[in-house]
C-alpha cells in the first residue's frame, strides 16, 4: 500500500497545449489544454482517470482544476485564448460548489490574473446525469461570468441536436471522424453542410479538429471552418509561443485553397452561362389539359446531355406536369406519379420564387445538392412563363472536368 502511494506521488499532472489557428486572423489565437501525467522516468502518458467510467465528476474536477491552474500559468502573459474541457456533470458541479455568484473555475482564473473572456469551456459530448435543460442552465451561468462556450465532438455518435440547440455554443467543434468520412463519402459532406448551416443560424463559429493532412485542411475550410486544429498545424506541447512556424505551414496552403476556389467559381459561372444561353432559346409553351399541363420535354433533353429531368409547377409549388426523366442519350420517360405533389418544401423552391421577383426574364439557378436517386450532384435551373407556370430543369454536374 505504501509503495502504491509513493508511486502515485511520483505522478505529475502536465497540461499539453495544442495550437488553434484562426482562418480570419491568419495566425494562432488559442490553445487547447490536454491533460497528461508524467511518471518517475519523465515519460508522458494519458491521464487514466479520463478514460475510467467509474471516476466521479468531483474527482475529475479536482484533476481538471489542477491542470487549469498549470495551463493558466503558461499562457497568462500572452493574449491567447485557452480551451478547457468540462463534462456535463462537471458543469452542474461547478454550480453546486459555487460561492455566492462566483463559480470555482472563475475563482481559479481570477487567481492567475487572466481575463475570464480568454477562457473557452468545451462541453464534452459525454452523456450526463441531468437533463438538457439543467445543463443549459449551468452553461448559461458560465456564459454570464464571461466564459466562451464550445460544444466538443459534434458529429460523434453521442451528439444530438437537442443539446446543440439548447446550449447555442459560441463554437461548434467538428469531430475528426466526420471530417475524414466527409472526404470519402458524399453523405458525410451533406452532414458537414448541414452543420455549417446550423452554425450560421445560431451564430456559432466552426472549429475543425484533428486535421492531419492538406486535404483535410481544404475540406475544413470549404465546410465553413473559421478555426483549425490538428497535427498538420501543430502537435500538443508543453507550451511554445512560437507561432511563425505554424503560420509558415498553414498560410500558403490557405492561399492555394483560395486560388483554386476562385478558379472553381469562375468555371461554375461559365457553365451556368452556357446552360442559360441554351435554355433561353426555348419557348416555354404550356397547354392546360384537364388537371395537368402539357409541355414539349424533348426540346429540353436535346439541348444538353446533362439535363436529367424537367417538370412544371404552379405558383404554389404544386406539380402540374408529368415528371419527365432522361432514360438514355435521346430518350425520356413520362412519370405521372408526382402529378399534384407539392414541392414548396424543397430548399430551391422559394429561392426560385425570390429570384423570379427580382428577374422574371431570365433563368435562375439553385445551389448544388446531392441527389440520392441519381447518386450525383444536381443543380436546378428555373424560370416562369407568361402564364405563371414555373419550369424546373434538373442537371447533373459533370465533376470529371
Amino acid at each position: 500500500m505504501v509503495m502504491a502511494l509513493e508511486s502515485n506521488k511520483r505522478k505529475e499532472y502536465v497540461p499539453l497545449l495544442q495550437p488553434i489557428f484562426s482562418v480570419e486572423e491568419q495566425t494562432v489565437v488559442a490553445y487547447e489544454s490536454l491533460g497528461r501525467v508524467r511518471d518517475a522516468n519523465g515519460t508522458l502518458g494519458n491521464v487514466p482517470e479520463f478514460s475510467d467510467p467509474h471516476v466521479t465528476p468531483l474527482r475529475m474536477s479536482v484533476i481538471d482544476r489542477e491542470l487549469l491552474g498549470l495551463s493558466l500559468q503558461k499562457i497568462k502573459n500572452s493574449n491567447d485564448q485557452l480551451f478547457v474541457n468540462m463534462s456535463p456533470d462537471q458543469v452542474i458541479l461547478e454550480y453546486e460548489e459555487s460561492k455566492g455568484n462566483l463559480l470555482p473555475i472563475a475563482e481559479i482564473v481570477k487567481h492567475y490574473g487572466v481575463p475570464i473572456e480568454r477562457i473557452v469551456v468545451e462541453i464534452t459530448e459525454k452523456s450526463g446525469s441531468f437533463g438538457t435543460d439543467v445543463l443549459a442552465a449551468g452553461v448559461e451561468l458560465l456564459r454570464e461570468q464571461g466564459f466562451g462556450i464550445a460544444l466538443d465532438d459534434v458529429g460523434s455518435e453521442s451528439s444530438n441536436l437537442e443539446r446543440l440547440g439548447a446550449i447555442k455554443p459560441d463554437i461548434i467543434k467538428i469531430d475528426l471522424n466526420i471530417l475524414k468520412k466527409s472526404i470519402e463519402k458524399r453523405e458525410y459532406q451533406s452532414i458537414l453542410e448541414y452543420l455549417k448551416q446550423i452554425s450560421l443560424s445560431i451564430g456559432s463559429q466552426l472549429l475543425f479538429e484533428g486535421i492531419e493532412s492538406e486535404g483535410e485542411l481544404y475540406q475544413a475550410v470549404s465546410s465553413g471552418a473559421s478555426l483549425l486544429q490538428g497535427y498538420f498545424l501543430g502537435r500538443p506541447v508543453e507550451f511554445s509561443e512560437e507561432k511563425q512556424n505554424i503560420c509558415d505551414v498553414v498560410v500558403p496552403h490557405l492561399q492555394i485553397y483560395h486560388e483554386n476556389k476562385r478558379k472553381e467559381v469562375a468555371k461554375e459561372i461559365e457553365f451556368e452561362k452556357m446552360i442559360k444561353t441554351k435554355l433561353m432559346s426555348l419557348p416555354l409553351k404550356t397547354i392546360k389539359l384537364d388537371n395537368r399541363v402539357i409541355i414539349d420535354p424533348q426540346s429540353f433533353f436535346k439541348l444538353d446531355p446533362l439535363i436529367q429531368r424537367v417538370y412544371v409547377t404552379d405558383w404554389q409549388g404544386t406539380q402540374v406536369s408529368p415528371y419527365y426523366e432522361r432514360t438514355n442519350n435521346s430518350g425520356f420517360a413520362e412519370n405521372m406519379a408526382f402529378l399534384q405533389k407539392n414541392w414548396s418544401y424543397m430548399p430551391f423552391f422559394y429561392k426560385h420564387v425570390k429570384q423570379v421577383f427580382r428577374d422574371s426574364e431570365n433563368w435562375q439557378v439553385s445551389d448544388p445538392y446531392w441527389d440520392k436517386s441519381l447518386k450525383k450532384k444536381v443543380i436546378v435551373f428555373s424560370r416562369v412563363n407568361e402564364l405563371g407556370y414555373s419550369f424546373f430543369v434538373d442537371l447533373v454536374l459533370d465533376e470529371t472536368k
